[in-house]
């Protein structure tokens, strides 16, 4: 005779918990690692204000 035999249900509680919370500090430790060590700079060059045709009137004669 097979014996039906599950799980009682506060393991599974348990486990799915765990889970989450495992889940929760690795996404956790992996945005502060980012946040803290983030090694990336944009550059340091200025802008320059008269760059191509930015400022350029769209009427010729009032270049």
């Amino acid at each position: 005779m097979a014996k039906d035999h599950d799980k009682p249900f506060w393991k599974t509680a348990l486990k799915l918990a765990l889970g989450a919370i495992a889940v929760i500090v690795f996404f956790g430790v992996g945005l502060y690692y980012t946040a803290k060590y983030n090694t990336y700079a944009p550059p340091d060059v200025p802008a320059v204000p008269d760059w191509g045709i930015s400022k350029d009137h769209p009427i010729p004669s009032q270049r």
